[in-house]
């Protein structure tokens, strides 16, 4: 009974609260993404249409990322928290998962092309750069920095710095996508804000041990 009585009911309540609205304003920033999945009977098939689509998950995830910030600075209107960062970030990670997708695509089809044939030797480099893209993009969106090249190479340098948290990154990542394919409804609702969250600060701890120059708005 003491130890409930210690229980911060609040403080739990606010945190998942702000989980929960901030997986609402991301089903409403995606919501051409998930309509078109919905529409597609076979999904998989049309892949890069998807990647190439999957571009305004760039602007969300920032939004999220801004939303994680100002809730850590006592901000409890998260949506609101959530949109502003949506507005101010929309253009430079757009771009940034534009870059990100338009490179996955490229590095997807040689991959496939190579898989069983004379080149497939070549495979495990191409799928480490595709994993490489997507770590850097998500440092890239993390860290609110503006997309340049140099910014993007400074950003996939803290990845592989970072191998560890990288690879729980892609982990994790992979088990959102995984969940709302499978299962939408938990996918949607449940599991964004805690994943992204698990991104968020698996990044500023790569942040915090970079030199001030090498990304982040110091350079944005």
């Amino acid at each position: 009974m003491r130890l409930l009585a210690r229980l911060p009911y609040e403080t739990v309540f606010n945190t998942v609260y702000a989980g929960l609205k901030v997986n609402l304003c991301l089903v409403a920033a995606t919501l051409p993404l998930l309509l078109a999945f919905a529409a597609s009977p076979e999904p998989l098939a049309a892949w890069p249409f998807f990647t190439a689509l999957a571009v305004i998950c760039g602007p969300a995830a920032a939004g999220a990322f801004g939303a994680f910030a100002a809730f850590g600075e006592g901000e409890h209107r998260i949506g609101r928290a959530f949109w502003a960062a949506y507005r101010a970030s929309f253009g430079h990670a757009l771009a940034a998962a534009a870059v990100a997708a338009a490179l996955v695509i490229v590095l997807a089809v040689d991959f496939r092309l190579a898989l069983g044939g004379p080149f497939a030797a070549a495979t495990p480099v191409l799928a480490l750069l595709i994993a490489l893209v997507v770590a850097a993009t998500t440092v890239l969106l993390a860290t609110g920095a503006r997309w340049r090249p140099r910014t993007l190479l400074s950003c996939a340098y803290l990845a592989l710095r970072g191998w560890h948290l990288s690879l729980v990154n892609l982990a994790v990542l992979g088990t959102l996508t995984a969940a709302v394919a499978v299962k939408p409804a938990i996918g949607l609702f449940l599991l964004p804000a805690p994943v992204l969250y698990v991104v968020w600060a698996n990044v500023r701890h790569l942040a915090a041990l970079r030199p001030s120059t090498a990304t982040g708005r110091a350079v944005a």
